[in-house]
């Protein structure tokens, strides 16, 4: 399901022809995004884990950028974490950001009692030039920075490069000092040595736990619904099933319409995305004999 076939397929199912300006490159790469986020929201399609160690006294833990939301549930569908204490395993469950700050609990523990999910501070954003070519293939390019400043940037943060007027995603991180970008809007849409540029990383969730934990050292995993990696170039695809194919195009060809002087004509698409995710949702839950998991645990 990759870019390429993706935007083709969008402009035939929308009766664009391939000269047409109606449709361009950056807004159906973005809509076909928001399909992909709608439908993995929906069906819970794509799932993972992360792997916390816990600090002395520290409450708040970043989550992956891809952290969708959480995955598992109790019998009475409480959301629950599993914190590992290197000798016995707790399960520790959600409650309000709400009930936290009223609570007021400054005195660490050895395992918390509750955790909750909150946004997290914006990251600061990343300015610098480009030390070296990177010319486009494929609506991708490379960004290179030979001072090695990307150790903290991630796939599908926002990139500017300021000279050529261009904007886009993080695709992919080949090190700390070279990433891969998709670029549109600009003069040129790709990398030349001395362009500068700015990195504005996306927004993030964090993981809180109260009481604070008093131990370091300890682990903590997080079961959870994976976001899907951005596709904006014609070479890398969603990792989707083929049956979801035509839902994501319809969920964007409705968000196109509602550019239109008449948006209403585009809700049928909205309708058949809707019914086909129900649909996959529940052959997926089914093939992987994976439904809402359901344990007695001892809080």
């Amino acid at each position: 399901m990759d870019g390429r076939t993706l935007s083709v397929e969008l402009r035939q199912m929308l009766s664009e022809n391939s000269t047409g300006t109606w449709l361009d490159d950056k807004t159906t790469y973005d809509y076909l995004y928001e399909a992909a986020l709608a439908t993995a929201d929906r069906t819970n399609a794509f799932t993972a884990t992360q792997t916390i160690t816990s600090v002395g006294s520290d409450i708040d833990y970043l989550l992956e950028p891809d952290f969708l939301k959480l995955q598992l549930v109790d019998s009475e569908n409480n959301p629950y974490v599993k914190w590992y204490d290197t000798t016995n395993y707790h399960f520790i469950y959600h409650d309000e950001y709400t009930n936290i700050i009223l609570a007021n609990n400054t005195t660490s523990v050895l395992v918390p009692d509750r955790f909750t999910i909150t946004d997290a501070p914006i990251a600061s954003r990343i300015s610098g030039t480009a030390t070296s070519d990177g010319a486009s293939a494929n609506q991708e390019s490379t960004l290179t920075d030979s001072t090695a400043p990307f150790t903290l940037v991630k796939v599908g943060d926002t990139v500017y490069n300021s000279t050529d007027g261009s904007n886009g995603v993080v695709m992919a991180i080949t090190s700390t000092s070279a990433i891969v970008t998709a670029l549109y809007g600009g003069t040129n849409n790709d990398w030349t040595s001395a362009d500068a540029y700015v990195i504005i990383p996306q927004g993030r969730f964090q993981i809180v736990f109260d009481p604070p934990p008093s131990t370091a050292g300890h682990t903590v995993t997080v079961y959870y619904v994976q976001r899907p990696a951005p596709v904006y170039s014609y070479n890398r695809g969603y990792r989707f099933a083929p049956g979801y194919k035509r839902p994501l195009l319809s969920y964007a060809a409705w968000l196109y319409k509602y550019r239109d002087s008449q948006p209403n004509t585009g809700d049928a698409h909205y309708k058949y995305w809707d019914n086909s995710v129900k649909r996959l949702g529940a052959t997926l839950n089914q093939a992987m004999k994976r439904t809402r998991l359901k344990v007695n645990l001892m809080r």
